[in-house]
C-alpha cells in the first residue's frame, strides 16, 4: 500500500509539472497538495510538518513571484511605472481568459499602461514585449522550482 500511495503522489505531481506549463492546471499547488496527501497517508513520518511548511513557503513565494516577474520583464524592456502596473494587472486579469490570457494579459496590460501614460506606440509595444518575456521567464523558473519540489519529495520518501 505505501508503494501505491507513493506512485499516486508522483502521478499527481507529474500532472502538476504539466500544470506549470499549461495554465489550466495549478501546477505548484498541485505538487504541494500531493506531498500533503502522502503525508496524511503515512502519518507525517517522512513528510514531516517542518518539511511541509518549508515546501509550502516555496510554493507560495513562487506563485507571488510569478506575477511580479511579469512586471519586472516589462520594466526591463523600458516600461515605466504605468507599464509595470499594467503588466501586473494584465497578468491577473489574463487568468480569467485562459489560456491565451496568460500571454496576452501582461503584454496588453503593459502596452495599455504605457499608452495611457503618454508613451509612444513603439515604447508601449516594447514594454508589452517585456511583459511577455516576464511570463516566459516565470514559466521557466516555476518549472525548475516544481522539479526541485518533486525531487525533494522523492529524496525525502526514499532516503530519509
Amino acid at each position: 500500500m505505501p508503494v501505491a500511495a507513493f506512485l499516486l503522489a508522483l502521478a499527481v505531481m507529474l500532472v502538476g509539472l504539466a500544470g506549470v506549463v499549461m495554465p489550466a492546471l495549478p501546477g505548484i499547488p498541485l505538487i504541494w497538495l500531493a506531498m500533503l496527501g502522502y503525508g496524511l497517508f503515512e502519518g507525517f513520518r517522512k513528510m514531516s510538518p517542518g518539511f511541509l511548511i518549508v515546501t509550502f513557503l516555496v510554493a507560495v513565494i513562487s506563485m507571488v513571484a510569478e506575477h511580479y516577474t511579469r512586471a519586472w520583464g516589462a520594466r526591463r524592456y523600458g516600461a515605466g511605472r504605468a507599464g509595470m502596473w499594467g503588466a501586473l494587472v494584465g497578468s491577473i486579469l489574463g487568468l480569467f481568459f485562459m489560456p491565451i490570457g496568460l500571454l496576452a494579459g501582461p503584454f496588453l496590460g503593459a502596452l495599455i499602461g504605457e499608452l495611457m501614460a503618454g508613451r509612444s506606440a513603439e515604447e508601449a509595444v516594447r514594454a508589452g514585449w517585456g511583459g511577455l518575456m516576464g511570463v516566459l521567464g516565470s514559466v521557466v523558473v516555476n518549472f525548475i522550482l516544481a522539479l526541485m519540489l518533486v525531487l525533494s519529495f522523492i529524496l525525502r520518501v526514499t532516503f530519509f
